[in-house]
């Protein structure tokens, strides 16, 4: 356990008043004044989940194991017991940790053999007066060999921890494919012929999961339209009330060739799913089977970036883009100054935001807010 308070470094980002405002919201309140969290010295953060009344914290350190875990309550740093076990699980980095109740599943990968294909593990844990997390070491074909596309992350549909990537179908191209856990293996469902498949028309590609109350999924991503002789990217969402399904697809409203859709947050309502237009970042509004896009301040967003899911702060939705905090307010969205550097994840816990952003491919910075 790291004893130490959270060491803050205060930033020039005590910001003047809301820039813009969409929809029939008056702006109200003045900037974020963002502080930076130091992580211990030479572990840089990389992704956050909301874990109770903490945020967990998935780092990278330099030296051996890479993989580091941490929870920040308050002003105290509490670093969470990581067990690796396999050879690439020592030098592994996070790509999704999901929580429900005390319990976590993590999926973490790290590039290595003749072709340098990410080696993926899968890791359990929970976190109670002694957290803990542990890999749970699979063969090989698993996660990888022939047929083997990448991960996109793990959830909990209820109690089920999942995990979701892409498989060769049986038909066309790769499928969204669901892993579940039956004993110490995780078991790959067949989704070819669902709407989780792909077909000669139309490819199916998940970039983020998420849960759906009680027990469900929801999957954000893009369908690939081959049918008409132009291809042409659809953002789309995909529900389940159940891992096993049955699944929904959505396709959402979208007016450029190459569109998809990045992250959702879902509640008894239906989903707010962020994604981009083009370069354009776009927010659209999911109740079953309808989606409207949300008008909000115009933003570009540039290759390779991706929107972190919303969440939820001080019971207002947030939305976090470079540089740009978006808030809804009343039926619109303002626009608050955000730190420097591409947002790759958010969480919040009560009236705090907190927030990773990169500088370049090296560098990395934990970020907060109380607005």
């Amino acid at each position: 356990m790291l004893a130490a308070a959270l060491l803050v470094l205060a930033v020039a980002s005590s910001a003047a008043a809301c820039q813009t405002t969409v929809g029939d919201a008056t702006p109200t309140a003045a900037g974020l004044a963002w502080t930076e969290i130091a992580l211990p010295q030479g572990v840089q953060p990389v992704t956050l989940a909301a874990a109770g009344d903490a945020i967990l914290i998935g780092a990278l350190a330099a030296e051996r194991p890479r993989p580091r875990l941490f929870l920040a309550r308050g002003d105290s740093l509490t670093q969470v017991v990581v067990e690796p076990s396999s050879p690439y699980a020592f030098v592994a980095r996070w790509l999704s940790i999901a929580v429900h109740d005390d319990r976590v599943v993590a999926v973490a990968g790290a590039r290595g053999g003749a072709h340098a294909n990410v080696r993926w593990t899968v890791w359990q844990g929970a976190l109670g007066p002694r957290p803990r997390l542990v890999e749970q070491p699979q063969p090989f074909g698993v996660f990888g060999g022939w047929g083997a596309g990448d991960l996109t992350g793990a959830a909990f549909a209820g109690e089920d921890p999942v995990v979701v990537g892409a498989w060769a179908s049986a038909r066309t191209g790769n499928d969204v494919s669901l892993w579940r856990v039956a004993g110490d293996r995780w078991d790959r469902q067949d989704s070819t012929g669902t709407p989780l498949g792909s077909s000669p028309e139309a490819l199916n590609g998940a970039r983020s999961v998420t849960a759906l109350a009680p027990a469900g999924l929801a999957l954000v991503g893009s369908v690939t339209d081959l049918a008409t002789g132009t291809v042409r990217s659809v953002p789309a969402l995909w529900t389940a009330p159940a891992p096993a399904g049955p699944w929904t697809l959505v396709r959402l409203p979208s007016s450029q060739p190459i569109a998809e859709a990045h992250s959702a947050r879902c509640d008894e309502s239906g989903c707010l799913v962020v994604g981009v237009d083009g370069d354009v970042l776009t927010v659209w509004q999911t109740s079953g089977s309808t989606a409207t896009r949300q008008e909000i301040p115009s933003l570009t967003v540039g290759d390779h970036q991706a929107a972190p899911p919303p969440v939820r702060l001080g019971g207002r939705t947030c939305i976090v883009a470079p540089g740009v905090l978006l808030e809804r307010v009343g039926s619109g969205w303002r626009s608050r100054p955000g730190p420097a550097g591409a947002p790759v994840a958010a969480a919040a816990l009560g009236d705090t935001i907190y927030l990773v952003t990169t500088v370049g491919d090296t560098l990395s910075r934990l970020w907060s807010a109380r607005p």
